[in-house]
């Protein structure tokens, strides 16, 4: 059967956009990190309490452990909980993924500092394997509830796994910033959007061949 150039045409669409589709879902980032919006410990709306142990794919601070509030002294950013790492003091969580030797990830997080506390209250640093990445900071005082605000930052991994870690920084009173939807994703290769963008070429030309 010999198609019309409008039946190629409407063929050719189709085709590009089954395309796009099937490389956007290949390329959709999959989140390495369990439990990343704290929602899979369930505490009571309203509430908070300190964990200092089985917090659902973290480790901590076996000591002052994790406060989880669920909308309380501020909402979440992503769900209903979020937490503070300076409980009764400066404390830590942390969390170990596989990674590949070599390959580039994104490490996304939100930060809130806590409404009415100063600054040098609020830190919380991200670690890799260990070593300090990134310092969220930001003052409270004159705010009403949660200020979330995004950051990131890029690693390289050198091992099969790596760590990420968050600790509390600055004044260990109890008062500090908040975290919540924690996130590592795998950079996309150069090559792969490369190799996409070929496809779209190569068929684009096919289109046009057959329109000719």
């Amino acid at each position: 059967m010999t198609l019309t150039p409008k039946q190629v045409v409407r063929a050719a669409l189709v085709g590009v956009a089954t395309f796009a589709l099937i490389g956007s879902a290949a390329a959709a980032p999959i989140n390495l990190i369990e439990n990343g919006s704290f929602e899979d410990v369930k505490q009571a709306n309203g509430t908070w309490s300190i964990y200092t142990k089985n917090f659902a794919g973290w480790q901590v601070n076996r000591t002052y452990g994790v406060e989880l509030r669920n909308n309380v002294a501020g909402t979440a950013f992503d769900g209903v909980n979020f937490v503070e790492l300076d409980t009764t003091a400066n404390s830590w969580i942390s969390q170990t993924f596989d990674t590949t030797v070599g390959q580039t990830y994104k490490v996304s997080f939100y930060f809130s500092p806590r409404t009415g506390v100063a600054a040098d209250s609020n830190d919380i640093t991200a670690l890799i394997n260990g070593a300090s990445a990134l310092t969220a900071s930001g003052s409270g005082v004159g705010a009403s509830g949660n200020v979330w605000k995004q950051y990131s930052f890029n690693f390289v991994a050198a091992g099969d796994l790596s760590t990420l870690g968050f600790k509390a920084g600055g004044i260990s009173n109890s008062y500090g910033g908040s975290l919540d939807n924690v996130s590592v994703t795998a950079v996309p290769e150069p090559a792969s959007w490369a190799t996409m963008l070929v496809g779209l070429v190569g068929l684009g030309a096919i289109t046009r061949r057959r329109l000719s």
